[in-house]
């Protein structure tokens, strides 16, 4: 079994298809069909200045997709703009699509305007509100507001300590809560990984942070069919906030749109650097904030809103913290850790950025979890670059406890399957009760292949045999937080809690990869096979998202082709994803098989190869480095 610098595909020989194998000559330049996703070279932050990195600038290993990375680019052209003042034709003529026209005219005649007597974007005011009194958003909701203010003061906290760490370089804060530790490396596989990293891969490049958008006729054909706008062209988004902020079905009506727009706050924050701009200095934040700015809206909305709104008052902390430490470089081999189970739990669900479904998780320590799953769902592909950039928040790093020794990435991928089993019932359905929390945490994994800031396919062309490794594991125990790991984030093991027993039979695939076909039958949950059986689910949609990635990882494929294929139906695919989705409107018939999909997925051990692979992005750079940063006031 082969980890790395595979011989069978030389880096300077890869051939892309239909173009010659063979070095890519200089100055060649090649223009990418609009099927197509762009070029590696158009994904990847520019190099940094000789010498910034103390890396070697040269590639050295660069192994299956060194000619993706060296592709020339295509003439760039303007990217779509990010405009968020429309509705899908789905709400045309409700309540929403009034206030976003009205939002839109007001705008257009008075930049940066506000709505006389409308509500006002103030984070900090809210939470404190919340702190004193949780029922000012409705009695019925105060337990939820109260536990939000919780957690979002809990982050608060230890963003103060990460912050004293940070003054001081490696070591723990006087409390032993948090600390900055050197990453444990094991003589094993994934360490062979990590290895590449610092043999400089990418030639020091990122390939986070950087969207892509599709310029496909079929794409463009869906988002007039559903009237997708603006940002709706970019994948990142279409997935994101109109595929999985629809998915968990809470209302059957407008409010649902609404909630979307609520989900925009995440790329406030993780898309767009506001660290220390003004809400109406920022044309596209105003727009955000505008468009919550509903009148009339119904109460339990308006709990949704405060509780989104509060806890960006952890980000502001956070981005300014960043912004302040922009300079300080990394050695990509330090993590963080802390030693407070649910003091940490409670930061990383604020760190989540995802409270716009808070209210439909069962209260308590349960939908906490909930709420801290949203985020580590997401930190599985994100190891390596969170090394990198020296992230505070990385989860999977925090529950290793700063180790990347594969023994103990397994044990924590393990729990990480045995607490999204938790949503599921002994016989592999979905708990009522935790429909929307399930459904929520799952649809993170579409917009994850979908966005490009982490190129996860290729994190698991480097290694897909390691799916194999995390597939030998039990991956369906079931237990929450406190069930996989002790106080001081130890990892134990579930006690007398459900096993998920998941109902599976074949289905037969046909799939033509780079010219080859390939025929055969894969198990996956019924679930699943019946919607591909009753048009529900396209089985091109399943063929991409779980086929696709099996064949390579059981050797009838190469990484090369996989990658290209994946490149190449990129735009197809999730073309026709959002068909499907939209044509249900995201109901249980869709998304209960599309959530199944994804936990084949991680029931498979897809995800961990993602992870081990995107460990060749643990390069040295600076704090928060995927990131653009202003500068303080008076700097």
């Amino acid at each position: 079994m082969t980890y790395l610098f595979d011989s069978r595909y030389p880096a300077e020989t890869v051939g892309l298809p239909g173009r010659p194998t063979g070095p890519i000559p200089p100055g060649h330049r090649t223009v990418c069909d609009l099927g197509v996703l762009a070029p590696l070279a158009e994904r990847v932050h520019a190099p940094r200045p000789a010498g910034a990195s103390g890396l070697p600038t040269g590639p050295t290993g660069l192994g299956t997709s060194a000619a993706r990375l060296f592709q020339p680019a295509a003439e760039p052209e303007a990217p779509p703009r990010l405009d968020v003042l429309w509705t899908r034709k789905r709400a045309a003529g409700s309540p929403l699509a009034e206030h976003v026209a009205a939002v839109r005219r007001r705008l257009a005649d008075s930049p940066g305007s506000h709505r006389p007597g409308g509500w006002v974007y103030q984070p900090e005011e809210t939470l404190a509100a919340m702190r004193s009194d949780p029922t000012a958003w409705g009695r019925q909701f105060a337990s939820w507001t109260a536990e939000c203010a919780e957690m979002v003061d809990n982050g608060l906290a230890l963003l103060g300590e990460v912050r004293e760490v940070r003054g001081q370089g490696l070591g723990f804060t006087p409390s032993g809560r948090v600390g900055l530790v050197p990453v444990a490396v094991g003589a094993d596989p994934v360490g062979a990984l990590l290895a590449r990293a610092r043999l400089g891969e990418n030639a020091g490049r990122s390939t986070k942070s950087h969207l892509s958008t599709c310029g496909s006729p079929e794409w463009a054909a869906v988002m007039e069919e559903f009237g997708l706008q603006g940002v709706g062209a970019y994948p990142n988004f279409a997935a994101g906030a109109w595929g999985g902020g629809l998915m968990p079905e809470v209302y059957p009506d407008w409010r649902q749109d609404y909630v979307v727009i609520l989900i925009y706050g995440f790329y406030l924050e993780y898309n767009i650097d506001t660290a220390y701009g003004e809400a109406s200095g920022n044309g596209l934040t105003h727009a955000i904030l505008s468009l919550w700015d509903m009148p009339a809206l119904p109460a339990d909305l308006e709990a949704r809103r405060a509780h989104v709104a509060a806890d960006l008052a952890f980000f502001d902390v956070k981005r300014r913290d960043e912004a302040d430490a922009h300079e300080t470089p990394t050695s990509g081999l330090a993590a963080w850790v802390y030693r407070d189970r649910d003091t940490w739990r409670d930061m990383k669900a604020a760190d989540s950025g995802y409270f716009t479904y808070y209210l439909s998780c069962v209260p308590g320590p349960a939908g906490r979890d909930d709420m801290m799953l949203t985020g580590l769902v997401a930190d599985w592909a994100d190891i390596g670059p969170d090394l990198r950039f020296q992230e505070c928040g990385q989860s999977v790093l925090a529950l290793t406890r700063g180790s990347v020794v594969m023994a103990d990435l397994l044990a924590c991928y393990e729990r990480t399957v045995w607490m999204f089993n938790a949503h599921w019932t002994e016989t592999g359905g979905i708990r009522p009760e935790r429909y929307a929390a399930c459904t929520a945490v799952l649809a993170v994994g579409p917009w994850l292949l979908s966005n490009h800031r982490h190129d996860a396919w290729r994190y698991y062309a480097l290694a897909p045999e390691l799916s194999l490794v995390a597939q030998q594991r039990d991956l369906y125990a079931s237990g929450r937080l406190a069930d996989c790991y002790a106080e001081d984030l130890t990892p134990t093991a579930p006690v007398g809690t459900p096993r998920v027993a998941v109902p599976r039979r074949a289905l037969p695939f046909d799939v033509e990869v780079e010219g080859v076909r390939h025929t055969g039958t894969v198990l996956l949950h019924t679930v699943i096979c019946d919607a591909v059986a009753e048009g529900v689910l396209p089985m091109d949609v399943v063929e991409y998202e779980f086929v696709v990635p099996w064949l390579l990882r059981e050797g009838r494929l190469s990484p090369a082709a996989f990658l290209a294929h994946m490149d190449r139906a990129y735009c197809h695919h999730f073309a026709l994803l959002m068909r499907a989705g939209h044509r249900t409107d995201f109901r249980r018939p869709f998304s209960e098989p599309m959530s199944a999909l994804i936990m084949e997925q991680w029931w498979h051990g897809m995800y961990f190869a993602i992870g081990a692979g995107s460990l060749v992005e643990a390069q040295t750079d600076r704090i928060a480095g995927d990131r653009a940063h202003e500068d303080p006031p008076g700097a």
